[in-house]
């Protein structure tokens, strides 16, 4: 290779490798330049400088933008939960104390104004939607009483409920589709006040089970009492029966044995009568105290 063949090769290695870049930067801008917008969202494109989105991507595809001058946010405008995992205190028309914790299920309707009222995805929806939640809430158990809420809403006191909340969420471009009660429980001292009278309830009933106890107790002791006097009676009145029938045997023997009649037998059975008392002779003079 000569020296003048160099200068040539140099600069045709060169132009391959600015070639090289231009294709690396032309690519990059080819993929900074394309969005693709999948279905269920929409697209927010903002300019740089600009406070309002200049055009929203409604439909799903594949879209060009300015690349460094303009941006594109993806709005999910699917149905979407929020919910209080921690009940609150809220006190019902009848002055009752209750913890309650409610859900919702909201979307987005307006992509635009959603943009705007969440600084571009810095401020967080669900934290909006759950605050204006338990506000909404408040209003509504004030005009109900603890039972009502216990049992459930009625479905025009909920449909209420849910227009009031579609009013506050309206200026932040969201829109509540359903909404209810998660969680109905009483207040830490009204469960408080149940245990005692639970407890209190529960001891008496112990205390009537023990008095009942100790009646039987003792209703057991007069009827073994009472059983074991008509045995002792039954074995008295045995043991009789039998020494009067061992008697009777032998003195059967003892007249058999001495010749005796069994009249005489019959006299020693036959109880024998009370002696009467001595009556004074007719006519004798009664004795005369001195």
């Amino acid at each position: 290779m000569t020296a003048l063949e160099t200068p040539k090769v140099d600069r045709r290695f060169s132009l391959g490798r600015v070639g090289a870049v231009a294709v690396v930067l032309g690519l990059l801008l080819a993929i900074f330049s394309v969005v693709i917008v999948e279905t269920g969202q929409v697209g927010v494109v903002t300019r740089a400088g600009a406070d309002t989105p200049s055009r929203v991507l409604a439909t799903p595809g594949i879209y060009v933008r300015l690349p460094f001058a303009e941006r594109i946010w993806l709005i999910d405008t699917r149905l979407q939960t929020a919910e209080q995992m921690t009940p609150q205190s809220f006190t019902s028309q009848d002055n009752q104390s209750l913890q309650l914790a409610a859900w919702a299920a909201w979307r987005v309707n307006d992509p635009e104004l959603f943009n705007t009222s969440t600084a571009t995805g810095k401020n967080s929806a669900d934290e909006r939607v759950l605050k204006l939640l338990a506000k909404t809430l408040t209003g509504v158990a004030q005009t109900q009483t603890a039972a009502t809420l216990q049992q459930g809403l009625p479905a025009d006191d909920q449909a209420k409920w849910l227009a009031a909340l579609n009013t506050d969420l309206k200026p932040l471009g969201m829109v509540a589709e359903q909404i209810g009660l998660r969680q109905v429980s009483l207040s830490d001292t009204a469960n408080e006040a149940i245990y005692k009278r639970m407890a209190a309830s529960r001891q008496q009933a112990e205390q009537r089970l023990v008095q009942g106890l100790s009646a039987d107790e003792q209703q057991l002791v007069a009827l073994q009492t009472k059983q074991r006097d008509q045995v002792l009676g039954d074995a008295y009145k045995q043991s009789q029966q039998q020494r009067q029938a061992a008697e009777t045997r032998l003195v059967a023997a003892y007249a058999k044995q001495y010749g005796q009649a069994g009249s005489f037998q019959d006299r020693l059975n036959k109880p024998q009568p009370a002696p009467a008392a001595a009556v004074p002779p007719v006519g004798a003079d009664a004795p005369r105290s001195e």
